[in-house]
């Protein structure tokens, strides 16, 4: 449970600094590359002015009228060519510097678009058009550099992302730790607690049960108005010591997952025997509840588990299954391979009241009844369940429940195959 909210603390807060990181990272690339097109415009706009000198230049646009000097953004060369009214080209030595090949492409499209500006990703080239009185100036401007430069900035800026953020999962990581740290220790007093109370009342519990036998034994000689409280008190300490029992299973469960350790044999055991068994020692039980247990067991299906606490499992779920079936009904109880996932199932199936879709969600929550008036008709106290889930999990299992008006209520839990 502490691992899990630690992981999800850190997921959490992780993505929210991904999300802010590389959100600013965005924002000044995008920021950048439309500063680098307002620059590539304004020098395109200055070889169209026929007041431009007539030589290509490259890095720092020319003084501009108020006095002021246009820095570039790395090297960038800027062109043009003069297209006369009988076609005729006049240029700068354009062809020399960015190739006839180059030039061809850029003049075909400018003359061909009904756009004034346009781009041309194959020679990274950037042209604008204007007009002359004698004819037409077409701009060029070779961005190679520009796009180096872009690209590197890119690059770069994933690279310290990326950095950064590993840094801060490893800051994040420490300060979860600070952070669930009054979260365990709070649940190690707690479970500490329960163990030790419940080990606490068994030698008290022991005393009243063997006190209370020794009276039912004698109840012949004792008055007759006096038996009631006699079997009331037997009772409820039996009922007690179950759930001392239940709760010093939790506890072994919850050393089991807080430690990451594991109290439970791994060993090859015959999961179709177990089931079995169990289901033979419940048909007295079953028959006197007015239902019937009916099996669907493949034979020789080995699991690797713990086989005395998995027989604590079946025991639950089976008892569950009759407790809470309608009389005449059957109780199918199935075992068999789950071979995609090289896995065994083990199913109990019952026909009685359709579970809510909320109890589904919280009957393998601890002290949780599906009846909120907690009647003691059918003696539980909710643990039953959770402790079947404690052992399932701890086998490295899974368990499950679902309930329909058509396919009854199911449980059913899985366990790596042998």
């Amino acid at each position: 449970m502490l691992k899990s909210l630690q992981r999800n603390f850190l997921i959490l807060t992780m993505t929210l600094l991904a999300i802010v990181l590389f959100g600013a990272y965005a924002f000044s690339y995008t920021m950048t590359q439309q500063q680098l097109n307002r620059f590539v415009t304004a020098s395109l706009d200055r070889v169209l002015d026929t007041t431009t000198p007539t030589r290509p230049y490259i890095g720092v646009l020319p003084a501009s009228s108020d006095g002021s000097d246009q820095h570039s953004y790395g090297q960038m060369a800027v062109f043009w060519v003069d297209i006369d009214r009988s076609g005729k080209y006049s240029s700068n030595d354009t062809a020399a510097i960015i190739g006839h090949r180059a030039l061809s492409a850029v003049l075909n499209v400018a003359q061909d678009s009904t756009e004034d500006m346009g781009y041309l990703p194959d020679y990274d080239i950037v042209w604008k058009r204007g007009a002359l009185p004698h004819g037409t100036r077409i701009a060029i401007a070779n961005t190679t550099g520009i796009g180096a430069a872009s690209s590197a900035q890119l690059n770069v800026n994933i690279m310290v992302g990326l950095g950064a953020l590993g840094v801060l999962a490893v800051i994040m990581w420490r300060i979860s730790c600070w952070i669930v740290r009054p979260v365990q220790l709070s649940w190690q007093a707690q479970r500490q607690f329960t163990a030790d109370a419940s080990h606490e009342l068994k030698t008290p519990l022991a005393v009243i049960l063997a006190n209370s036998r020794i009276l039912k034994s004698d109840l012949p000689k004792i008055p007759e108005e006096d038996h009631r409280w006699i079997l009331s008190t037997n009772t409820e300490a039996e009922r007690m010591r179950g759930l001392v029992t239940n709760l010093l299973e939790l506890s072994r469960a919850d050393e089991n997952h807080f430690t990451g350790g594991s109290i439970y044999r791994h060993e090859d055991m015959d999961l179709s025997e177990l089931v079995e068994g169990m289901t033979m020692q419940f048909d007295v039980v079953a028959f006197e509840s007015g239902c019937m247990i009916d099996e669907h067991i493949e034979s020789n299906i080995h699991v690797t588990g713990d086989a005395q606490e998995t027989e604590k499992v079946v025991k639950i779920l089976l008892d569950n299954a009759v407790k809470y079936s309608h009389k005449g009904n059957s109780v199918d109880v199935t075992v068999a391979k789950d071979g995609s996932r090289n896995r065994a199932r083990v199913s109990v199936r019952n026909f009685g009241e359709v579970l809510d879709p909320n109890d589904v969600v919280h009957i393998f929550d601890r002290f949780y009844r599906t009846d909120k008036a907690r009647s003691r008709s059918t003696g539980g106290y909710g643990l039953g369940l959770p402790i079947a889930k404690a052992i399932i999990e701890g086998q490295g299992g899974t368990i499950k429940c679902e309930s329909s008006a058509e396919g009854g209520t199911v449980f059913s839990f899985t366990l790596p195959l042998a």
